[in-house]
C-alpha cells in the first residue's frame, strides 16, 4: 500500500505542470480532463546493455537495456567503482524500472529520493555489495544519465550470489 502511494506521488511529481486559468472566477468542470499521460512514452531500447561493463561491478547489479557506457572510475581506497552512462528512458520510466528491477535481483533499496531532475537510490545486497544509483535528466526527453557508485567488500562473509527473500522494508524513497 505504501509503495503504491509512493509511486503515485513520484509519478505526480515527475509529471507536474503549471497551467494558467483564463477566467479566475470560473467554476471547475464536473468532468475531469482527459488524461495527458504521465511523461513521454519512450520507445524501448533497441539494443542490449553495453558489454563494456567493468568486471569490478558484478553482473548481478541491475542495468537497463540500452545502457551506453560513458565513463568508469576505479578507486582502490574504499574499493569503489563508478560507472556512468546514458539510458534511453524518461525519468519516470527510470524510477519505475529501479523500484521494480533492484528488488527482483535481490537488492534492498534504502531510503532515497526522487525529484523531477534527479533520482537517488541507495541499494545493498548483504554486506558484500552496496552502492548508490543516481539518475539525472538530460535535454532529451527519452534519455537519462545514470551514475552508479558500487562498493564491494571482499572481506564480508557473505556470498553476493545469494538472493535474500523479499522483506517488508520501508519505502526506498521519502
Amino acid at each position: 500500500m505504501r509503495l503504491r502511494s509512493f509511486l503515485v506521488a513520484a509519478v505526480l511529481a515527475l509529471t507536474a505542470c503549471a497551467g494558467e486559468v483564463a477566467d479566475p472566477g470560473a467554476q471547475p468542470t464536473p468532468t475531469p480532463p482527459a488524461a495527458t499521460g504521465s511523461g513521454p512514452a519512450c520507445p524501448p531500447a533497441s539494443r542490449a546493455a553495453d558489454d563494456k561493463w567493468p568486471k569490478e561491478v558484478p553482473d548481478i547489479v541491475p542495468r537497463p537495456a540500452g545502457f551506453e557506457l560513458d565513463k568508469v572510475d576505479k578507486q582502490t581506497q574504499g574499493n569503489i567503482t563508478q560507472v556512468r552512462g546514458y539510458v534511453p528512458m524518461s525519468m519516470q520510466e527510470a524510477l519505475l524500472w529501479i523500484v521494480r528491477e533492484f528488488p527482483k535481483a535481490g537488492f534492498a533499496l534504502d531510503r532515497g529520493d526522487a525529484e523531477a531532475t534527479e533520482i537517488d537510490a541507495p541499494f545493498r545486497r548483504t554486506e558484500a555489495l552496496r552502492g548508490l544509483l543516481r539518475v539525472f535528466v538530460t535535454p532529451e526527453e527519452c534519455r537519462t544519465y545514470w551514475a552508479y557508485a558500487v562498493v564491494r567488500n571482499t572481506n564480508a562473509p557473505y556470498d553476493i550470489s545469494y538472493t535474500p527473500p523479499p522483506s517488508s522494508t520501508p519505502l526506498p524513497f521519502g
